[in-house]
């Protein structure tokens, strides 16, 4: 086991502890090549594998190395799709579960999951996901925030952590200091959210302020916030680390930063220097996704030897890792985990919250419940979204034939139908009584050739119902809809209580989350 020191600070293997890079589960050389190295965590990405499997990629990865890395996935659900192809379970997005409101259910549905996350070998999930949501067309974040309320955010991110830390699953939050308010994508460029520090205080610090004492680490946001520092993200910016997370705050987990390789870093610094510059200004683990491993270890190496990067810096970062990995047991011998599967009662608890999320937002034309008329007539479903979802999608298909509307079929189509598309998506609609159309955006009008589409469907004059799949501030660009609903992400729970409450079982009691603006009426 390596001992921390300051004559060992410099320490190549060390030093490797605190990088963090992303694999994919089909990488296996490349990964126990890092394993071997003395990476002190991987990122699973992605891959095309069954739970079993997933498993055997991690604990190959603990036996190639002398301290057994944190395995770390992004599981959120939603919009982040990457652990359904671990073979990990849907978990819905988390702006239903703001939706929903209900810490118990939410808090027993992250237990299960954290179970299953156990029997895959993962230790580390990099949520929950506590940016408030203040900006509608926000083109990042949208569901993957709980809502906009600071209190909401905090209250149902506090049952995510509770579940997962009963299932000892290492939680992350993020971004912090608050990503809701952003107009631009990290991934793309470096954003600036430019609010006086009472706002940020108000809307956006405040959950990661009610949440630092109960969490493990938090993850750092690749924005700029003039009001903390002029000049630097805060993934770089000691002011936001040392200055407001360490010292006001009182945070004394450790700090991760956002994965490095995203634009809003590389578009000004290479991965390697920004690793230098994220450890000395307070960062303890450095995701560097794609970025390259041993070029990033030689720049940690060379500031720890030149001075840059002072010996109690490392001695403190390191320290913070290893005690993240002794604290959930990294460090110990591992039984084997309870192959038992968590699926039935993960669905039941996630039927449960479905039910209590979606919204039905408006009713105009007294379409929901659909008239038993409807049961003997022509139904066309027509969904909008990435081909990953299908699967997801079907339970509406499936719940509304099983209640008894024989007459509905299903078509699915991409994001961004082209003029072929429309012209074939407008003669089922010709065909059909009734139209349930499933409208998909990442954030406002950033499809139009969709949002068009929609409006050419409307424009037939049909009864329509337009179910908001995904960020549900899309729900007002349809003012020709009979009725609109929100389900605030595809998953099988969440399509299968859209269909109930469009049948009739089970009535519409969710409330939206954030500000969402439709008029119930025309």
């Amino acid at each position: 086991m390596l001992t921390a020191g300051g004559a060992e600070a410099a320490d190549r293997r060390r030093l490797a502890q605190l990088i963090m890079p992303a694999v994919d589960v089909g990488e296996e050389e490349k990964a126990l090549a890092f394993a071997r190295e003395g990476a002190g965590g991987l990122q699973l990405q992605w891959g095309s594998y069954s739970l079993e499997e997933t498993r055997g990629f991690t604990e190959s990865l603990r036996e190639a190395a002398e301290v057994p890395p944190i395995i770390a996935v992004d599981y959120e659900g939603g919009s982040v799709h990457i652990p359904l192809t671990l073979g990990l379970l849907d978990l819905p997005s988390n702006m239903m579960l703001g939706a929903a409101d209900d810490a118990n259910n939410t808090a027993s549905l992250f237990y299960l999951a954290g179970r299953e996350l156990k029997r895959a070998g993962v230790d580390m999930t990099f949520g929950p996901v506590l940016d408030v949501n203040t900006n509608p067309e926000n083109p990042i974040i949208g569901i993957r925030s709980i809502g906009s309320d600071p209190a909401l955010v905090a209250r149902v991110g506090g049952a995510i952590m509770n579940g997962f830390k009963a299932a000892g699953i290492m939680t992350v939050m993020k971004h912090f200091p608050g990503h809701g308010a952003a107009g631009k994508d990290s991934h793309k460029v470096l954003p600036t959210i430019d609010l006086d520090r009472e706002a940020l205080e108000r809307d956006h610090i405040a959950p990661f302020r009610a949440s630092a004492a109960a969490v493990p680490a938090a993850m750092t946001a690749h924005i700029i916030y003039p009001a903390l520092d002029p000049s630097e993200p805060a993934t770089l910016s000691s002011a936001v680390i040392r200055g407001l997370l360490r010292d006001d705050i009182g945070f004394r987990g450790a700090v991760l930063t956002d994965s490095l390789d995203m634009k809003a870093i590389t578009s000004w610094r290479s991965v390697p220097r920004a690793a230098v510059l994220a450890l000395k200004a307070g960062a303890d683990l450095l995701l560097i996704g794609r970025g390259d491993f041993p070029a990033t270890l030689d720049a940690l190496e060379a500031a720890a030897d030149s001075g840059e990067l002072p010996a109690a810096r490392i001695d403190e970062a390191w320290s913070r890792v290893l005690k993240l990995k002794k604290d959930y047991g990294l460090t110990e011998s591992r039984d084997g985990e309870e192959d038992s599967p968590f699926d039935r009662a993960y669905l039941r608890v996630s039927g449960e919250l479905s039910a209590k999320a979606v919204t039905l937002l408006a009713d105009r034309a007294g379409l929901v419940p659909l008239p038993a008329e409807y049961k003997k007539k022509r139904i066309a479903i027509i969904l909008f979204g990435p081909s990953r979802f299908s699967a997801q999608a079907l339970p509406l298909y499936k719940g509304l034939l099983h209640y008894g509307y024989a007459g509905a079929r299903q078509y699915s189509f991409g994001i961004s139908p082209s003029a072929r598309d429309t012209e074939k998506i407008l003669s089922y609609a010709r065909e059909a009584d009734l139209l349930v159309i499933g409208s998909f955006q990442w954030a406002q009008a950033q499809n139009s050739a969709q949002t068009m589409t929609i409006r050419s469907l409307l424009g037939l004059g049909k009864p329509a119902i337009v179910i908001s799949l995904m960020n549900p501030y899309d729900a007002g660009l349809y003012p020709g809809a009979g009725a609109v609903m929100a389900t605030y992400g595809i998953s099988l729970t969440s399509m299968a209580a859209a269909a109930k409450i469009l049948s009739g079982v089970i009535e519409p009691v969710g409330k939206p989350p954030v500000e969402i603006k439709v008029s119930p009426s025309e």
